[in-house]
């Protein structure tokens, strides 16, 4: 089996709503989805590449990640299966709220 292509996917929540984002680009275009990515080389962890991808597409950091699940996606056109680590967070929301990027515009 080839290794599996490592992504994440971060749903925050302020605990009575779920923060989700308008898909701009890419797989899942016009969709809403969490918000995740590929794990960087550069990455600590992949908790770290889920945070950053968090800051990169909604402009706020993430409080503590709780891991919730690991999800594999084995696609009949890809080579590569995909293995996306799947976390909850609350936010740290002080200064700012969430911000539309190019790539997603969330929405609680």
């Amino acid at each position: 089996m080839a290794k599996a292509k490592v992504l994440t996917l971060l749903i925050p929540t302020d605990g009575k709503r779920v923060l989700l984002g308008l898909k701009k680009r890419g797989f899942g275009e016009g969709y809403y989805n969490g918000f995740g990515g590929k794990v960087e080389p550069s990455d600590e962890s992949v908790e770290a590449a889920a945070r950053r991808e968090l800051e990169e597409e909604a402009g706020v950091t993430a409080k503590e990640c709780v891991r919730k699940g690991l999800l594999r996606f084995h696609f009949d056109d890809k080579p590569v299966p995909w293995e996306v680590h799947v976390f909850t967070t609350g936010l740290n929301l002080e200064p700012k709220e969430p911000k539309e990027t190019e790539e997603m515009k969330p929405q609680w």
